[in-house]
C-alpha cells in the first residue's frame, strides 16, 4: 500500500498492534534543501530539511515517534536512520518514546566516499538506531564469515567455568581438548559495511538520499519473517517498499510528496536491485597481482590498488 499524506496523520488510520517493522529515514536536520536530479536531466526530486531550531525538529520526530509505538505489535521493532547531524537529540526523543532499556543497538552503517576538502575528519557512516517496543520482539539471529586470520583452534575448543568462575578450554578425562562439532560463524556486529549507491548504480534512481536496497534487506531480514508488515512514514523513492515486496513482506509506504509516491510505484512495479561485488567476492578477491609485485612497489612508497586484473599506485604527495 502507498499513501501520499503527512504519516502523523496517516499512521493514526493504521490498526493498533498490528505492524512488525518501522524503518524510519526521516529529514536528517541538515538545515537545506535535498535535491537531485535524474540521470537523464528530465526531472528533479526535492524535499526540504530546513527547521526553526532543533527544538521544533525533535518536536516533530517525536510526535510520529509516539504514533509509531502504537502501530507496532509487541514484538516489533524500529530502526530510526539519521547522521551526526542530530542523531544526539533523536537518541533522546526514541529513549523518552520507547524506553531507555528497549534500546537494542546503535547500528553504523560505514561506507567508503571520495576524499573532500573540508577542514575536519571524512565522514564516512550513519547511524540506524534499533528500538524494540517490549523485551519479546522477534530477532533472526546472523552470521558473518570469520576473519582470514581467525585462529580456528581456539574457535572450536569448547569452554566451562573454572571454580573461580574463570573461563577456561575444557577437557577430557584423558586430558585432551574437547571440540565443538559445528559453529554458524560470527555474530552480526553492529558496523555494518555496505557501499553507498555510485552514481552510476542501475538501482539509482535521482532521489536524494537514496539508499541501498541491500541495507534495507538486512535490516527486514533481521527481525521480521515472510509474510510480517513493514511500514516506511518516510518512504522517498521506496527503497524500503521494494526490499520488502523482495523478501515476501507486507508493507506500508508513507510520503507527502506526489513526485515520491509515483516514484516508488514505478520501482515496485519493476524493482531493480544492485549487487556488490565486493559483499558477493570479499576483499581478496580484488588481490590478484603476485605478493613480489606489491612488495616492489611498497618498497619504493607506492600504495597499490588492484582491480579488474590490472594494479596501480599511488606516490605519497
Amino acid at each position: 500500500m502507498l499513501i501520499q499524506g503527512d504519516c502523523l496523520k496517516e499512521l493514526s488510520q493504521i490498526r493498533a498492534n498490528s505492524v512488525d517493522l518501522i524503518y524510519l529515514d526521516p529529514p536528517f536536520f541538515s538545515q537545506k534543501t535535498q535535491k537531485l536530479t535524474t540521470k537523464d536531466g528530465l526531472k528533479t526530486y526535492a524535499f526540504e530539511d530546513t527547521w526553526e531550531n532543533i527544538q521544533a525538529y525533535k518536536n516533530y520526530i517525536q510526535e510520529r515517534l509516539k504514533q509509531c509505538r502504537v502501530v507496532l505489535k509487541d514484538t516489533g521493532s524500529l530502526f530510526l536512520h539519521c547522521d551526526r547531524s542530530a542523531s544526539h537529540h533523536l537518541r533522546l526523543a526514541l529513549d523518552e518514546v520507547f524506553g531507555a532499556e528497549h534500546f537494542q543497538s546503535e547500528i553504523i552503517w560505514y561506507y567508503r566516499r571520495r576524499s573532500n576538502a573540508k577542514k575536519g575528519l571524512l565522514n564516512a557512516h550513519q547511524v540506524i538506531f534499533f528500538y524494540s517496543k517490549t523485551d519479546n520482539f522477534k530477532f533472526n539471529p546472523t552470521y558473518t564469515d570469520y576473519s582470514p586470520t581467525t585462529n580456528l583452534d581456539q574457535i572450536f575448543q569448547k569452554r566451562v567455568k573454572d571454580a573461580q568462575g574463570k573461563t577456561i578450554y575444557k577437557t577430557s578425562e584423558e586430558g585432551t581438548t574437547e571440540l565443538m562439532e559445528s559453529k554458524k560463524g560470527v555474530p552480526l556486529s553492529d558496523v555494518w559495511e555496505i557501499p553507498y549507491l555510485n552514481p552510476k548504480a542501475k538501482e539509482r534512481v535521482g532521489y536524494p538520499t537514496q539508499k541501498p536496497i541491500l541495507l534495507l534487506e538486512r535490516i527486514i531480514e533481521l527481525v521480521t519473517d515472510e509474510g510480517d508488515v513493514v511500514v516506511d512514514p518516510f518512504c522517498g523513492s521506496g527503497t524500503t517498499l521494494v526490499a520488502a515486496k523482495l523478501l515476501q513482506r507486507k508493507y506500508i509506504g508513507i510520503d507527502q510528496s506526489q513526485a515520491a509516491i509515483e516514484l516508488s510505484a514505478q520501482r515496485l512495479a519493476h524493482p531493480i536491485k544492485s549487487e556488490s561485488e565486493l559483499l558477493k567476492r570479499g576483499k581478496g578477491a580484488y588481490l590478484n597481482q603476485d605478493p613480489q609485485t606489491g612488495a616492489i612497489l611498497a618498497d619504493r612508497g607506492i600504495i597499490p590498488v588492484q582491480r579488474n586484473r590490472g594494479i596501480d599506485g599511488f606516490l605519497k604527495g
